[in-house]
C-alpha cells in the first residue's frame, strides 16, 4: 500500500432520542459506550441514548 492509499479510521457515535426518535451522529468521545445516556436532544430537549459506535475509513 503506497502513502496515497493509506486509510485512517474515524470513530462515530450515534445518539437516539428516547422521546421523539431523532438520531444524531457525532465523533466519538473517550468514555462513550452503548446504552450510555447522551446529550440532550436538539429537537425536543429530552435525553438521548447512545445506540451505536462504529468506525468509517477515510483516505489520508
Amino acid at each position: 500500500m503506497s502513502k496515497e492509499e493509506k486509510e485512517k479510521p474515524i470513530v462515530y457515535t450515534i445518539e437516539e432520542c428516547q422521546k421523539c426518535g431523532l438520531k444524531t451522529k457525532r465523533t466519538f468521545k473517550i468514555g462513550d459506550f452503548v446504552y450510555m445516556v447522551g446529550e440532550l436532544c436538539s429537537k425536543c430537549k429530552a435525553s438521548t441514548l447512545i445506540t451505536m459506535i462504529y468506525a468509517e475509513s477515510v483516505k489520508v
